[in-house]
């Protein structure tokens, strides 16, 4: 990126990294390579379990470029989502997630915009979320692999609360870039754990689209809040309050 804003152009992008002294195979990057993993400190079980809720949600995990030792986190919240991007970085400390303000070319007019280290520690994270490489594939033992708060992350991501006019609550999880199959594993998961989810579609009439998601009825949605609302920070307790209006994402 640096030598784009130079305004040099991917060849000399390509240049820069065949004359790059940590690439692998040069006789630094061994010595690189073990600095680097005495600096990095491991993460803990219950890390990993945060970080496997909100990969499951907003969280993207990839490789900067082909000579990355190991992957990296980033995410890219809507400006109002300021506070609870900040607060998921300083709950993950090992990856020294920096965050920047930028535009926004969608919704909204900002972002915010983070991203971690790469570390160590991902590498078994990205195998496990991105098995093929390509994109993100739900497996039951990535699920297995979130805890109770990773659960909440991932619904202050990518869930929210609503109210039918005659009062019932319920919720939906938006998980529209998974297939069907990957839909129906989760809400089988979900089931399974108590919070009784149906795996559902609509289709967008002006384009044909068809979207998928989850959702829970009132007895499974009371049991999800009561569960999940103690890991609730401020700015992001609207998910939890029942507000028609301000409970969507």
């Amino acid at each position: 990126m640096f030598l784009q804003q130079k305004g040099r152009g991917i060849k000399s992008i390509e240049s820069y990294w065949q004359r790059h002294p940590y690439k692998q195979g040069h006789g630094l990057w061994e010595k690189r390579t073990k600095k680097l993993l005495f600096h990095r400190e491991s993460l803990s079980s219950n890390s990993l379990g945060l970080i496997y809720g909100t990969l499951l949600g907003d969280g993207t995990i990839d490789y900067p470029n082909q000579n990355s030792r190991w992957p990296r986190i980033r995410w890219n919240h809507g400006s109002k989502q300021q506070e609870w991007l900040e607060y998921k970085a300083s709950r993950l400390p090992e990856l020294q997630i920096q965050s920047q303000i930028v535009a926004n070319g969608g919704y909204g007019e900002l972002s915010i915009y983070a991203r971690s280290v790469c570390h160590p520690s991902l590498g078994e994270v990205f195998q496990m979320v991105r098995p093929q490489g390509e994109r993100k594939f739900v497996s039951l033992n990535w699920l297995e692999n979130i805890t109770p708060e990773g659960l909440a992350w991932w619904y202050m991501d990518d869930g929210s609360l609503s109210i039918t006019p005659h009062g019932s609550r319920f919720i939906q999880l938006h998980t529209e870039g998974y297939s069907p199959p990957e839909n129906q594993l989760i809400a089988d998961w979900l089931t399974q754990r108590g919070y009784a989810t149906k795996s559902l579609s609509y289709t967008r009439h002006s384009t044909g689209k068809i979207y998928h998601y989850l959702k829970m009825g009132a007895s499974a949605t009371a049991r999800w809040i009561a569960d999940l609302q103690p890991y609730a920070i401020p700015s992001m307790a609207y998910k939890f309050r029942g507000s028609d209006r301000d409970s969507r994402r």
